[in-house]
Protein backbone atom coordinates (compact mmCIF):
# COMPACT_ATOMS: atom_id res chain seq x y z
CA UNK A 1 0.00 0.00 0.00
CA UNK A 2 1.13 3.52 -0.69
CA UNK A 3 1.47 6.00 2.18
CA UNK A 4 -1.66 7.75 0.91
CA UNK A 5 -3.65 4.53 0.97
CA UNK A 6 -2.38 3.73 4.47
CA UNK A 7 -3.41 7.21 5.59
CA UNK A 8 -6.90 6.87 4.12
CA UNK A 9 -7.35 3.39 5.57
CA UNK A 10 -6.26 4.53 9.05
CA UNK A 11 -8.38 7.69 9.02
CA UNK A 12 -11.47 5.87 7.79
CA UNK A 13 -11.01 3.09 10.34
CA UNK A 14 -10.58 5.66 13.11
CA UNK A 15 -13.69 7.58 12.04
CA UNK A 16 -15.74 4.38 11.76
CA UNK A 17 -14.69 3.34 15.28
CA UNK A 18 -15.55 6.77 16.66
CA UNK A 19 -18.88 6.66 14.84
CA UNK A 20 -19.69 3.29 16.40
CA UNK A 21 -18.75 4.62 19.84
CA UNK A 22 -20.94 7.69 19.30
CA UNK A 23 -23.87 5.47 18.33
CA UNK A 24 -23.43 3.40 21.49
CA UNK A 25 -23.18 6.56 23.61
CA UNK A 26 -26.37 7.94 22.08
CA UNK A 27 -28.23 4.72 22.96
CA UNK A 28 -27.03 4.49 26.57
CA UNK A 29 -29.64 4.68 29.31
CA UNK A 30 -30.95 8.18 29.58
CA UNK A 31 -31.63 8.19 33.32
CA UNK A 32 -28.63 10.30 34.28
CA UNK A 33 -28.76 12.67 31.28
CA UNK A 34 -30.54 15.89 30.67
CA UNK A 35 -32.49 16.34 27.44
CA UNK A 36 -29.70 18.62 26.20
CA UNK A 37 -27.06 15.97 26.88
CA UNK A 38 -29.10 13.31 25.12
CA UNK A 39 -29.68 15.59 22.13
CA UNK A 40 -25.96 16.33 21.98
CA UNK A 41 -25.06 12.62 21.92
CA UNK A 42 -27.63 11.91 19.22
CA UNK A 43 -26.35 14.83 17.14
CA UNK A 44 -22.77 13.66 17.57
CA UNK A 45 -23.69 10.17 16.34
CA UNK A 46 -25.52 11.62 13.35
CA UNK A 47 -22.57 13.87 12.48
CA UNK A 48 -20.18 10.91 12.48
CA UNK A 49 -22.63 8.97 10.32
CA UNK A 50 -22.72 11.83 7.79
CA UNK A 51 -18.93 12.12 7.67
CA UNK A 52 -18.32 8.38 7.26
CA UNK A 53 -21.14 8.00 4.75
CA UNK A 54 -19.88 10.92 2.66
CA UNK A 55 -16.28 9.69 2.65
CA UNK A 56 -17.29 6.19 1.57
CA UNK A 57 -19.67 7.38 -1.15
CA UNK A 58 -17.05 9.80 -2.50
CA UNK A 59 -14.47 7.00 -2.53
CA UNK A 60 -16.85 5.01 -4.72
CA UNK A 61 -17.34 7.98 -7.06
CA UNK A 62 -13.57 8.35 -7.42
CA UNK A 63 -13.18 4.64 -8.09
CA UNK A 64 -11.05 3.83 -5.07
CA UNK A 65 -10.52 0.11 -4.81
CA UNK A 66 -12.19 -1.89 -2.07
CA UNK A 67 -9.35 -4.40 -2.33
CA UNK A 68 -6.83 -1.71 -1.45
CA UNK A 69 -9.05 0.00 1.15
CA UNK A 70 -11.21 -2.76 2.66
CA UNK A 71 -12.80 -0.30 5.09
CA UNK A 72 -14.79 0.96 2.08
CA UNK A 73 -16.92 -2.19 2.43
CA UNK A 74 -18.33 -0.73 5.66
CA UNK A 75 -22.08 -0.04 5.36
CA UNK A 76 -22.87 3.16 7.33
CA UNK A 77 -26.63 2.89 6.79
CA UNK A 78 -26.70 -0.58 8.34
CA UNK A 79 -24.10 -0.05 11.08
CA UNK A 80 -24.64 3.53 12.25
CA UNK A 81 -28.33 4.31 11.93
Amino acid sequence: MTPEQCYLQDILRMLVNRAKDAKVASNVEKQNRTQEEQSFEQGRALAYYEVVSTLISQADLFGLSHEVLPILDFKPDEELL
